[in-house]
């Protein structure tokens, strides 16, 4: 995809009106197009430049993490580079990668301690304010120890889509979390699962769980990473323990949402009280598996970013989706009928469609394949 169709679509998906908790994982996830990167992480802050809590792609290392906090968080980490709260003092804008392409960075604790076991090499970081220059958090594209190093263009593509994601946030501040009758559909992520006892000891946790139960319990910070695992996420955890302790031949399933999302999770013994003193366990064993869902106008424009048409077709196809009329279209868009006549004619014979029945299914089909588990 090129860089001008990329921005286009991240543009798109900042317009569509998403509280801040379900933009930017919508928002990380797309700029892979616009600036290639491993994994993408943002953190919000208060004005002052103090961390509150993050989101990061990918799997969670909790250990990791709080080591991060305990030793190099605004400490340890200005041994090879500006300490975190420094971005109070900092423009808006993108940091070079070449800010800490060194060999001191190199041999530093922070980079062999945090940065490497997490595959992070190098870094491009942009500091995102308000329109009023209010800080609203940073940004930070990793590439590993494998892949190229970012660029001057990768730099000024990044740069393009700051001021999208600013007024994004700042447009979300005060927002309140997805309307309970909005649609929620499986999000790409493959579900999760947990091996807990039944009084909610962890023995096994897949990759990407701690990831998930962090953003049902309202987002990953030094706080939430410190609590007991059965009463992250929510209700989640401890409603599907509590439930099997009382009914424990039953399933069960919890739902519960928030800004991010809806997540549910299903619980079940795998092992019977009398099983498991058998077994030589103080308590039944229980599988629970997480699954996120996440808005639907996020899967829509992964949907259309997934099409070979062209950012006024795709505009045009979302609106057609959406159910609003040719003859409204052209008056939302700003554009003349013919204009809209035109990109449906070429959107429809570049997807080999015949009408928005066939459009509806065809962006249905490629909704449904991406929530499919792998």
């Amino acid at each position: 995809m090129n860089p001008t169709t990329a921005l286009a679509m991240l543009r798109a998906l900042c317009q569509q009106g998403l509280h801040a908790d379900a933009l930017v994982p919508a928002v990380l996830e797309a700029l892979h197009a616009l600036v290639p990167s491993s994994r993408n992480l943002f953190d919000w802050t208060d004005p002052q430049g103090q961390l509150l809590r993050y989101y990061i792609e990918g799997p969670i290392d909790v250990g990791l993490a709080q080591l991060y906090f305990d030793e190099f968080h605004n400490r340890r980490e200005s041994e090879a580079m500006l300490p975190f709260h420094a971005l109070r003092d900092r423009p808006a804008g993108v940091c070079g990668a070449e800010d800490l392409d060194s060999a001191g960075f190199y041999r530093s604790a922070l980079y062999h301690e945090i940065w490497k076991p997490q595959g992070f090499h190098t870094r491009l970081e942009a500091v995102v304010r308000g329109r009023r220059g209010q800080l609203l958090g940073s940004l930070v594209l990793y590439r590993g120890p494998q892949d190229a190093a970012f660029t001057t263009a990768d730099r000024q593509h990044l740069a393009r889509a700051l001021p999208l994601l600013a007024q994004a946030l700042e447009g979300s501040a005060g927002r309140a979390a997805a309307d309970a009758d909005e649609p929620h559909v499986p999000a790409p992520d493959p579900p999760e699962t947990l091996l807990l006892t039944l009084d909610g000891q962890a023995c096994h946790a897949s990759a990407g769980a701690m990831r998930l139960l962090l953003m049902a319990d309202g987002g990953a910070s030094r706080d939430s990473l410190s609590r007991p695992l059965q009463v992250l996420g929510g209700p989640l955890v401890s409603a599907v323990l509590a439930r099997l302790r009382q009914a424990p031949a039953a399933a069960v399933v919890i739902s519960h949402g928030n800004a991010a999302g809806r997540f549910v999770a299903s619980g079940r013994l795998l092992q019977s009280v009398a099983g498991a003193a058998a077994a030589g366990l103080q308590a039944p064993l229980v599988q629970l598996s997480l699954q996120r869902h996440e808005p639907q106008r996020v899967a829509l424009e992964r949907a259309l970013r997934s099409l070979p048409i062209t950012p006024g077709q795709m505009a045009v196809c979302r609106a057609l989706y959406q159910g609003q009329p040719q003859a409204r279209i052209g008056q939302a868009l700003g554009v003349a009928p013919s204009t809209v006549v035109d990109h449906v004619r070429k959107a429809y014979r570049a997807l080999d469609l015949h009408s928005v029945l066939d459009l509806r299914n065809l962006l249905d089909a490629r909704i449904a394949r991406a929530a499919a588990p792998a």
